[in-house]
């Protein structure tokens, strides 16, 4: 399910990458071609500008000397400033009559006169892409009136070798956008598959979590049924005379409440509503109350129970929650522990951080257990089950400590015993 679903984002991921580097490449290409040819509109405006003046100087020059013979202007000469524009012009009069040409080895006067002749006739001017014969051409037409009457100064350019820079261009734009699109795409597939890997861990273990709790669920249950069946069979039998079946079907409702309780407080966890109720109070005494009961369980055991707590350390946190986590600690320290000693300490460290420790000589946890050790509904052997636990309860310690924003870490070796440290 999750490989499906991954392609399926990845795919996603590239479709919204192919259109979004196609807008930008389409940007790029039309935002250029657009500063270019409005700048090389300016320049053809200011060329035939340029020309009309030169060309009303140099009739005025010659006409003082008796002469009627037009100087002739190069298509790359600078007349203003120094810009320069290789382009080619023609001149018409008032009566549509080229006057004056400057034209390359491919001559289009005739093709673009219409243009000058509606310029002349609108009086406006003109700006034109046109293809003539195999080539592309831009065509500026300028309309001027003096004294002398109507005249247009047309300026014209051919824009093969543009052409194919535009075509290099668009070229350059389709390869690099594939090539980053390919990219993008197996750098997203990798993200998208990290990013899926908590979604997936999350899935399995409510998976995990839902047929744990149903076999937890089942065992008292048929359990319960079990004895309650005894009981109904013997018709004739008393209170009393069933009073051991009774009480296995009462302790396992026990059980049940206490797995039920359990889920609830791990269901509020996942649901983010472990509110916290702040307060101060002494966590030495909280600590010296909790082992006052565990001690009676570890000497009834034959376990060494002992107690190494700093005076009246404070603190402020979650009196239920802190107390809750304390009991589950020491409680699985006297469970787990047949022989030897559990050893509760509370003290200050050298950085004023409180440390809690509890410490055992128990079965302990296989090194490949530890990363799961506060895994909801995992244990790391059978003796853990047989020990009436649900697998629950580090869980919530773990839970406590972290909403808290506490350090709860474990270390352990198998028939050594285990070490649980909080630090506050």
């Amino acid at each position: 399910m999750f490989k499906r679903l991954h392609f399926r984002l990845t795919a996603f991921m590239g479709i919204i990458l192919i259109l979004f580097m196609a807008f930008i490449a389409t940007g790029i290409y039309n935002f250029t071609r657009i500063v270019f040819e409005n700048g090389n509109r300016e320049m053809m405006k200011s060329e035939a500008l340029r020309i009309y003046a030169y060309r009303n100087s140099s009739q005025f020059d010659f006409r003082v000397n008796g002469n009627t013979v037009f100087q002739r202007i190069g298509p790359s000469v600078a007349l203003m400033g120094n810009q320069k524009l290789d382009a080619c012009y023609v001149i018409y009069n008032d009566k549509y009559e080229r006057v004056y040409a400057v034209e390359d080895e491919i001559k289009i006067s005739d093709e673009i006169q219409p243009l000058a002749v509606e310029s002349i006739k609108g009086k406006k001017d003109s700006y034109v892409l046109q293809k003539i014969g195999r080539f592309n051409y831009r065509i500026y037409t300028r309309y001027f009136e003096d004294d002398k009457g109507s005249s247009a100064v047309q300026v014209y350019q051919n824009t093969v070798n543009e052409d194919i820079l535009w075509s290099f261009l668009r070229t350059v734009l389709y390869v690099t956008g594939w090539s980053g699109t390919a990219i993008l795409l197996i750098i997203s597939y990798l993200f998208t598959g990290q990013a899926l890997k908590p979604v997936r861990d999350a899935w399995i273990r409510q998976k995990e979590f839902v047929a744990d709790a149903s076999h937890e669920l089942r065992t008292p249950l048929t359990v319960i049924q079990t004895n309650l069946d005894v009981v109904l069979s013997d018709e004739e039998g008393t209170v009393v005379e069933n009073e051991m079946w009774l009480d296995n079907a009462y302790s396992e409702t026990k059980v049940m409440a206490r797995l039920i309780d359990q889920l609830l407080i791990l269901a509020k966890a996942d649901a983010n509503e472990g509110k916290l109720d702040i307060s101060e109070f002494s966590l030495t005494e909280v600590i010296e109350n909790v082992c006052q009961n565990m001690g009676i369980i570890a000497n009834k055991k034959g376990l060494d129970f002992q107690l190494n707590l700093e005076d009246n350390i404070k603190i402020k946190a979650d009196y239920d929650k802190v107390r809750r986590l304390i009991v589950i600690l020491v409680d699985n320290a006297v469970k787990y522990t047949e022989k030897g000693k559990v050893t509760v300490s509370l003290f200050t460290d050298k950085n004023k951080r409180k440390v809690f420790i509890v410490e055992d000589t128990g079965i302990g946890i296989a090194k490949n257990d530890l990363s799961r050790i506060f895994d909801r509904f995992y244990r790391a052997d059978k003796a853990r089950h047989r020990e009436g636990g649900t697998g629950l309860g580090l869980s919530i310690a773990k839970w406590i400590a972290d909403i808290h924003k506490y350090t709860l870490t474990v270390e352990s070796t198998v028939n050594v015993g285990s070490k649980f440290t909080l630090k506050m």
